[in-house]
């Protein structure tokens, strides 16, 4: 039976919505980043320059090539020193998570102790009033800084932790939050509707019906989703997961998401439980699960896929589903690597992303290339099969762009958005590094960008933040979740 959605009661102001979708109309002056020490483009052709220059207008990048000139108005940066990357963008995050980092129970534990005290964590929050749209906006701030501080543009944001079934406004904080500081975020509508009483992984508690989700899902695509190919604000439909949801949810998803242009529909899979609860409870695989609910298309993209039986890969790649590749939380929840190579080969669209802190400890995605680097790599292998630093910059920019739907991210080339970010490689921990792509991922001491432009906004200036004020953005995060001080803590 078709559902009706609600239309919303009180429509976003104009004034509103314009800050919302409009930020990239805001004048800004041409900046010209001259002699660019090296530059990776990830364009068509993956050209790198040395010494070449690159000309943004507006939102988007005007010209990239040697000796360009600019209006007198423009800023003009020294590129002389610098490594150029389009910005990262991170396929898979949940900022709520950034105030839930290293607790000394959880540094060892497997998936189900980890679910479980992650729920118990949040809901003490909660009961304590410290789990509000505010702390929560607090944290995901935080999130969206340090990701910005290390070259991340933009962020596929998955929420879904909604208590007593409140649609409180977490998400609108969370994009209040994107508008402040800059970054491009994915705001994806998450949703638990199966909890223990039916079968489900979950606490009822955090639950809520599949009514009450599509009501907020529509509100939030008719105030804030932006399907301009410049988008700073895009609502996308994420159900937690298929030992969270029924399956009633992913149908009516993908139909709310068939009705909006550039809606994208995303989700985890594969996370090692994800097996053997469906063919339990299904009778069918995690991915055949997807095919019968009407998510095996290009609009979908698939967080972690740890462990898919090989034989549905060359699937995956015909229907155009994209891959999040999730390392580090991978790594440390002691599920093993994914099959990134057997997905690659086989075509597949593949991008990169962080997960959220309780299961990484931080946002930082240039980090997690490095694992990416150094744990795809095995004496059984032939060394050729071993992804290149290239190959995962590339997964974190253009690939990431691609499975978000994003043609206009994540490559550097005229009439391109002017997301852009610069490392300097003139400090003391890249001496001696002659290919600066591999420098930037196997060394270093920070991963700290110097200079990050969003739609053409400097963000990052001589690494810091240029947009809010970096230590009361901290400051706002660590008193937003209490959290205990570690026993060792050092007594003065």
């Amino acid at each position: 039976m078709s559902r009706q959605y609600p239309a919303v009661a009180e429509p976003i102001s104009d004034d509103c919505a314009s800050q919302v979708q409009r930020r990239d109309s805001q004048e800004v002056p041409d900046t010209l980043i001259r002699n660019i020490s090296h530059l990776v483009t990830f364009d068509a052709n993956d050209r790198e320059l040395d010494g070449a220059d690159i000309l943004v207008s507006g939102s988007r990048v005007a010209a990239v090539g040697y000796g360009l000139e600019a209006d007198d108005s423009a800023e003009v940066i020294d590129g002389r020193g610098l490594l150029v990357l389009p910005g990262l963008i991170n396929g898979h995050q949940h900022l709520y998570q950034v105030g839930l980092r290293s607790f000394a129970e959880l540094e060892r534990a497997p998936i189900h102790p980890w679910l479980t005290a992650l729920h118990v964590k949040t809901l003490y929050l909660w009961r304590q009033g410290h789990y509000t749209p505010a702390t929560v906006g607090a944290v995901a701030r935080a999130g969206m800084v340090e990701s910005l501080l290390g070259g991340v543009t933009t962020v596929a944001d998955q929420h879904y932790v909604f208590v007593e079934g409140n649609t409180e406004p977490f998400i609108e904080e969370m994009i209040e939050g994107a508008l402040e500081t800059g970054i491009r975020l994915h705001a994806g509508r998450g949703s638990m509707t199966k909890g223990k009483r039916h079968g489900g992984v979950v606490p009822d508690i955090a639950c809520q019906t599949i009514d009450e989700v599509l009501r907020h899902s529509q509100e939030l695509i008719d105030q804030y989703h932006d399907p301009d190919p410049l988008a700073r604000i895009r609502i996308d439909l994420a159900p937690c997961g298929v030992h969270t949801d029924e399956p009633e949810m992913y149908r009516e998803f993908a139909r709310l998401a068939a009705d909006h242009p550039e809606v994208g529909l995303h989700t985890h899979l594969y996370e090692v439980i994800d097996t053997g609860f469906c063919t339990d409870t299904y009778g069918v695989t995690p991915w055949h699960f997807l095919v019968e609910n009407g998510w095996n298309h290009d609009k979908v993209w698939l967080a972690h896929m740890v462990d898919p039986p090989h034989e549905e890969i060359p699937e995956f790649a015909e229907v155009g589903v994209g891959i999040v590749h999730l390392i580090a939380p991978d790594l440390r929840m002691g599920w093993g690597l994914a099959p990134l190579r057997k997905y690659l080969d086989a075509g597949c669209k593949v991008g990169f992303g962080t997960t959220g802190s309780a299961s990484n400890d931080g946002c930082n995605q240039l980090g997690d290339v490095r694992v990416a680097a150094l744990a795809h790599r095995d004496m059984h292998v032939s060394p050729q099969k071993w992804p290149s630093a290239r190959e995962l910059l590339g997964l974190a920019t253009r690939g990431s762009a691609a499975c978000l739907g994003r043609r206009e991210l994540g490559v550097i080339e005229p009439g391109k958005a002017a997301d852009i970010a610069a490392w300097d490689m003139t400090t003391v921990d890249r001496v001696g590094v002659h290919d600066a792509v591999i420098g930037l991922v196997l060394g270093g001491v920070s991963d700290r960008a110097s200079l990050v432009m969003v739609g053409g906004e400097i963000v990052v200036r001589d690494g810091h933040c240029t947009t809010v004020d970096e230590s009361a953005i901290a400051d706002a995060a660590r008193n937003a979740y209490p959290v205990r001080p570690p026993a060792h803590r050092r007594r003065h």
